[in-house]
């Protein structure tokens, strides 16, 4: 797989009167969570699909550096949002784009101050809270003004549209085809140890829907049955001393782990020795921490209600429960410490699942249908 994540724009060079597609992505960077996952996966994917239509590739990167190598130069583009608005401004003043890609909503903004004449078309992906919020003008008007959108779920489609009505496709997301980087942190897996719950994401004060206050609750619960129980919680933001002082009020903080950031190759490894991911969320817009934990085998506890119920099937591939309901919850996690060969059939079906419905060739031949649709409007075809 190709990678761009430097950071900046990358651009395939070549004959300068050939039309341009332009990748705009709001982050790249390997701390950069689920959003520069997308970013890497809409670069790879519109890069092939240009070199497919001998289209010029454009990717323009407002948001951190990887160490991922890319393929082709890059050039670095700074100044944020006010340089990447100029830079799209620019090239569509000079009639160079055939179409643009926005991998968020966000950036596609700056459509919504572009007149019509002078206006590529574009495709907009949607993503979660950024597309079921109340919307401000500009956030409206670029998704009127859209060409083609396109929705990470149909959970995240139904949510928008309960505000704003327009045509909306679904795009589900994948992981990523390569090696894990960095190295194993020995130190941390030895404390850790195996056969625990794990949860993984970000803990922010903005985003107290993912469940870590109640699986904190829940464990109090749980010890008194299965004393043994250990919750790891993996992840970093600045929710997270409340959440250990809430771990130590509630009496479970000799049973939970905060590992901080960790490396990709630390937590392949923690996916493999943990008997389950537990992340229920109430309004995650995806999940493809869903996906990482149906690669590893393991089942996964999602909340009911939300995008997760697309992913992940009750009591095949894991369990769902009513989110905010701490006796459903603890019952659940019992489940899966006391059926062990429950649990692993569980894990079984979800890889099994993920291999059928959630890769990366998926992904891609639906978003090559979509791109040509983007394109089909100006006349470039391949």
């Amino acid at each position: 797989m190709t990678d761009f994540a430097n950071g900046g724009s990358v651009v395939v060079e070549g004959n300068a009167r050939r039309r341009q597609l332009l990748c705009v992505s709001s982050g790249l960077g390997l701390q950069g969570g689920g959003t520069a996952v997308v970013g890497r996966l809409f670069a790879h994917c519109v890069a092939r699909f240009c070199a497919d239509r001998a289209l010029e590739f454009v990717l323009l990167n407002m948001g951190s550096a990887s160490p991922l190598e890319p393929a082709t130069g890059h050039r670095t583009l700074s100044g944020g949002r006010h340089r990447l608005a100029s830079r799209l401004l620019g090239h569509q003043l000079a009639g160079r784009p055939a179409a643009i890609v926005f991998d968020h909503l966000g950036p596609a903004r700056v459509q919504a101050l572009l007149p019509a004449w002078c206006a590529a078309p574009y495709l907009v992906m949607l993503h979660g809270i950024e597309a079921w919020r109340p919307l401000g003008w500009s956030h409206r008007r670029a998704l009127r003004n859209a060409t083609v959108r396109v929705a990470n779920s149909r959970y995240t489609r139904a949510r928008l549209l309960a505000q704003w009505a327009g045509e909306v496709g679904t795009l589900p997301l994948a992981l990523e085809k390569r090696p894990p980087l960095g190295e194993p942190d020995g130190e941390l897996l030895r404390e850790a140890g195996e056969g625990f719950l794990l949860i993984v994401g970000r803990m922010s004060r903005n985003e107290r829907y993912k469940g870590h206050d109640e699986l904190l609750t829940a464990l109090a619960r749980v010890l008194t049955r299965w004393p043994a129980t250990r919750l790891v919680v993996a992840g970093e933001g600045d929710d997270r001393h409340r959440l250990e002082a809430q771990a130590e009020r509630l009496g479970v903080a000799g049973s939970t782990l905060f590992t901080g950031f960790v490396s990709e190759a630390t937590l392949g490894r923690l996916y493999r020795r943990c008997v389950a991911l537990v992340l229920p969320s109430r309004d995650e817009g995806f999940g493809l921490v869903y996906l990482e934990a149906m690669r590893a085998a393991k089942p996964c506890l999602a909340a009911r209600g939300g995008a997760a119920e697309e992913i992940v099937v009750d009591g095949q591939t894991g369990l769902l429960v009513e989110y905010g309901n701490a006796e459903e919850l603890s019952g659940a996690l019992l489940r899966l410490l006391t059926a062990p060969e429950e649990a692993a059939a569980m894990g079984r079906a979800g890889r099994r699942r993920w291999q059928s419905h959630f890769t990366l060739e998926r992904f891609e031949n639906e978003l090559t249908g979509h791109l040509d649709r983007l394109l089909a409007v100006d006349g470039v075809r391949g």
